[in-house]
Formats: structure tokens, C-alpha cells, sequence
């Protein structure tokens, strides 16, 4: 069956066509990401973006080129919204950490030691996988190069990591920031 009548299909709502195409076309699609993401997982994250948004726009969608093309644009698309997204955050967490930074009075050495002791008991609370996680990010090591020392998806890593500050956070409320400098 080819693409033309699979869209035409998928157009009408046909979940099997729908099926068909994706398996026709995932792997190529993440192959075309891991040249801009540089990393499978991503290159995965993305492709399957893209599928979920072909299906939810299935009844607009208007193809005057190759469908390989049009995925790819999508695709494209996909990775240059995630790479903005990805700008965003990072530069609202410095904007926090600066501001933060003006406000905090600068602690004792015993001060900061007792602090850390209280961190690292929190962080021993933590299921193993968590702590882990938590330890390879305070060295130093960014989400990518922790999920591939451990053998995990990058969203793994992530979900532990936001397991790991909300327990922090209940536990560590008014010190956090030290926990988010920390980390950086």
C-alpha cells in the first residue's frame, strides 16, 4: 500500500493505516533527529512527537510535497520547538539563581557543613536508582551523560530526578536553593 492511500486512511480515522505508516516511517525519522540530536533517545523522543502530532492533525493535514518530506519538516520542526524550550528553561533557572544568590546571607562553614549532613540524609532516604542518579548529577555529569552510563532513557534520568526533588523539597524547604546550587 502506498503512502497516498495510508494518508487517505488515516484521514478517515484508520488506526490499522495509521500503524502501518508509522512502522513504514519511524526508524528512518530517527535517524534523520539523531543528526541534530546527536542521541537516540531524543531522536526517539521526537520521532513519536511527530506521529502523535501527524495523528492529532490527520483531518487538516495537506501534503504537496513527498510524505518523507513532509515528516521530515515536521520532524525538524519538532526538534527546533524542544531546542527553544530546552533556551527557555535554562535561562529562567539562572535568572532564579542570580536573584536567589542576591538575597541569601552568606552561611558559616559549620553552617554548610551541618546543611550538606542534613543533604546527603535526605538523599540516602531516596530509593537506590534515585540516589544513584542524584550523586552522578552533583558530580557534574548532565542527564544524557548519566542515562548512558547507566544504561537509561534520558526521560528515565529525568522522572528520577524530579523523584528525587520532591522529596528533597518536602524535606529541605528553606534550603533548597543550596540543593539547586548544588547541582549545577
Amino acid at each position: 500500500m502506498n503512502d497516498t492511500s495510508l494518508i487517505g486512511q488515516i484521514k478517515e480515522g484508520n488506526t490499522l493505516a495509521f500503524k502501518y505508516f508509522f512502522e513504514r516511517h519511524y526508524r528512518p525519522l530517527c535517524s534523520y533527529l539523531v543528526n541534530f540530536t546527536n542521541d537516540i533517545h531524543a531522536a526517539e523522543d521526537l520521532a513519536q512527537l511527530v506521529f502523535v502530532d501527524f495523528w492529532n492533525k490527520r483531518d487538516t493535514i495537506e501534503i504537496r510535497s513527498s510524505v518523507k518530506s513532509y515528516l521530515y519538516k515536521m520532524a525538524y520542526n519538532q526538534f527546533l520547538t524542544r531546542l527553544r524550550q530546552k533556551k527557555k528553561e535554562g535561562s529562567v533557572l539562572e535568572q532564579l539563581k542570580y536573584e536567589a544568590l542576591q538575597t541569601i546571607a552568606v552561611p558559616t562553614e559549620a553552617e554548610l557543613e551541618q546543611k550538606n549532613q542534613r543533604l546527603w540524609r535526605v538523599i540516602e532516604q531516596l530509593p537506590e536508582r534515585c540516589q544513584e542518579i542524584v550523586k552522578l548529577k552533583m558530580e557534574g555529569l548532565k542527564y544524557r551523560e548519566i542515562a548512558e552510563s547507566l544504561g537509561l532513557s534520558i526521560k528515565t534520568v529525568e522522572s528520577q530526578m524530579r523523584v528525587a526533588f520532591i522529596k528533597i523539597r518536602e524535606d529541605y524547604k528553606e534550603d533548597l536553593l543550596l540543593f539547586v546550587l548544588m547541582m549545577d
